[in-house]
This record gives C-alpha cells, sequence and structure tokens, in this order.
C-alpha cells in the first residue's frame, strides 16, 4: 500500500542524487514510492536512476522530447502517482530517517487537515539557517498566513499536500519561468482551511543565493501578486491583511535579488500594499529606493 508518493524531477543531478536519494531509501516509513522523472539529463543520472529502478527502490519517468522544466514534470508524476500524499523533493535537499513517519503519523492525528510542513534547516553560501515557527499542531489559514508574511516556513521540498486537492488546485503554474512553487503554497494556505505544523527540523534545505531565482531578471513581476487578485476575495479582512503583508515580504525578496544585479524594481515597489506593509519591512522597501551604486559597494 502506498500513502505517500515522494516525486523527484531530475536534470543532470547526478552528483546531488547520490547523496539525497539514500536519505528518501532510508525512511523508516515504508509505505512510499519514490517517482523520478528525468528531464534529459545527460551527465549520468539517468544511468544512476535505472540502477535504483533496476533494484526496486523508485519508478523512473523520461521525457523523450523537449524539456518542459520542472514543474510540469512535478505536474506529470503527480497525475501519475498512486499515493494519497504527494511530496516533491529536490535533488540537493537532504531528509532525516523520520521525516515521512512524522508526517504519517501527523495525517492520522488530522485527518481533515490537508497540508503538512514541517521545521527546516537551509543551508546556503552563509552557512545553515534554522526556520522553525515558534509555535506547532494545526493552524488557522490566518494563522497560517500571518507566519508565512515573517518567513518562509513552508519547506517546498519537504511538505506534504493531499494529491487530490493538489490536483483540484491545478497543479503548479507550468507557465510560470520564476516563483511558481511560492505561488502555488502561498495560494494552498489561502484555500486550506488549515495546516499542520511540525517544528522538529527533519530536513534540509540545500540553496545559493544564485539558485533561489536565478532568472528573476527576466520577470517582470513575482507572480505572488496574482493572488491578491484571484484569492484575495475568499479571505476575511484580517486573514487579506497577512496576504498582503506576505506578499509585500516576498516582493521586496524580489526587488532585493534584482537590485544586487543592477536591474530596475519599480515594478515591484510600485506593486506593494501600503496597507499590509509593516513596519519592519519599511526599511527594506526604503533601502530599496537608493541608487544602484550603493548596493555594488
Amino acid at each position: 500500500m502506498t500513502l505517500i508518493s515522494v516525486v523527484v524531477p531530475v536534470f543532470n543531478e547526478a552528483q546531488s542524487l547520490r547523496s539525497s536519494l539514500p536519505s528518501l531509501f532510508r525512511q523508516v516509513f515504508k509505505e512510499v514510492e519514490v517517482i523520478a522523472l528525468d528531464e534529459g539529463s545527460s551527465d549520468g543520472s539517468l544511468e544512476l536512476l535505472r540502477g535504483h529502478e533496476r533494484a526496486g527502490r523508485l519508478r523512473l519517468l523520461r521525457y523523450r522530447g523537449q524539456r518542459r522544466g520542472r514543474l510540469a514534470a512535478c505536474n506529470d508524476a503527480a497525475r501519475r502517482a498512486s499515493g494519497a500524499w504527494l511530496m516533491f523533493f529536490d535533488p540537493r535537499d537532504l531528509l532525516l530517517f523520520d521525516h515521512l513517519s512524522r508526517m504519517a503519523a501527523a495525517f492520522s492525528r488530522h485527518p481533515d487537515v490537508e497540508l503538512f510542513a514541517s521545521a527546516y534547516q537551509r543551508m546556503g553560501p552563509s552557512g545553515p539557517v534554522r526556520m522553525a515557527l515558534p509555535s506547532r499542531g494545526v493552524l488557522s489559514r490566518r494563522s497560517a498566513l500571518a507566519a508565512y508574511a515573517r518567513a518562509d516556513f513552508i519547506q517546498p521540498h519537504a511538505s506534504c499536500i493531499r494529491r487530490e486537492r493538489f490536483l483540484e488546485m491545478g497543479g503548479f503554474g507550468e507557465h510560470l519561468r520564476q516563483g511558481g512553487e511560492t505561488r502555488f503554497w502561498l495560494g494552498a494556505l489561502c484555500e486550506l482551511e488549515a495546516v499542520h505544523y511540525d517544528d522538529t527540523i527533519t530536513s534540509l534545505w540545500n540553496t545559493a543565493e544564485d539558485d533561489i531565482e536565478p532568472e528573476a531578471e527576466s520577470v517582470p513581476l513575482h507572480p505572488v501578486v496574482e493572488l491578491l487578485d484571484t484569492h484575495a476575495g475568499r479571505l476575511s479582512a484580517r486573514e487579506r491583511r497577512r496576504l498582503e503583508a506576505a506578499v509585500n515580504r516576498k516582493l521586496l525578496d524580489w526587488a532585493m535579488w534584482k537590485k544586487r544585479r543592477g536591474q530596475a524594481v519599480r515594478t515591484e515597489l510600485a506593486s506593494l500594499r501600503l496597507s499590509g506593509l509593516p513596519m519592519r519591512l519599511w526599511p527594506r522597501a526604503l533601502q530599496l529606493m537608493l541608487p544602484p551604486a550603493w548596493f555594488r559597494r
């Protein structure tokens, strides 16, 4: 019986897969299927995955035509999955041995909740950063949006969402070149009544600054802005205010990335919702008004 389907989109990740896949296979919870979708790798990733497929450790899917991108790969694999729950795993990340067992235990305790997240450690060029909320258990929609307005508490590659709900929401926006994962997870917080949160760190999110949004300069505006039109109408006034704060935070993150690379950020600044701009974000907004030379110092 399969309870959780773990989707692994792969494109030239042979080196990372040698350490990340064992962290999946060593999970103490075994009602799991691992679905790896190779998008035309040329660095030995495909051969490595074939070896694991022959050993019965995963299902291997392949794109034989033009590469469609990570989000399309996730959507395709989700449609072919057999598990009631989905997790989208990045080949550069690592899971601790009890990550999925803690998720499964939470599923059984809270059968009405459709999204489960947990604390994680972010590994970047500045060293490890612990990302954990001060609370645990079931968070209301308002509390979850308020938490996201302060930090990325959802690890996109280690959270579990009910498969039916993911497909009902249309999956990831494949047309979005950047920011599609963030848009989906923040949209999910808007749609769902509650989310379960575990404050125990059970995953490592490996990222470098340049990997966060590697083509941000080619995108006019972060797609989370769309949520203010598509989802705000279904929220209460307090929930809308927290959604605005969450969108503002992501816009400022996005704009800061662009500003450091000499890109214009007028569109981002003009899109900020002042009603959802808490005092803690004003210094960052003002900083973005400084000339580009200041950021090159």
